[in-house]
């Protein structure tokens, strides 16, 4: 099961907004926009987050 098939609707509009797509067609966003939406108040604390999930 993937992820965006556990979202509610209100979680899968939120991440639709925030989506990009290059010219090229490629989607992309923006890591500043997905900590507001997860409610990060701070983003010192959401790059932590990301820190601590790239060394997995």
């Amino acid at each position: 099961m993937n992820v965006m098939s556990k979202l509610n609707a209100r979680e899968y509009r939120v991440s639709e907004q925030m989506k990009r797509c290059s010219a090229e067609g490629m989607e992309y966003g923006f890591a500043r926009e997905l900590a507001t939406a997860l409610g990060y108040a701070k983003w010192e604390n959401f790059a932590r987050v990301i820190d601590r999930a790239m060394l997995v």
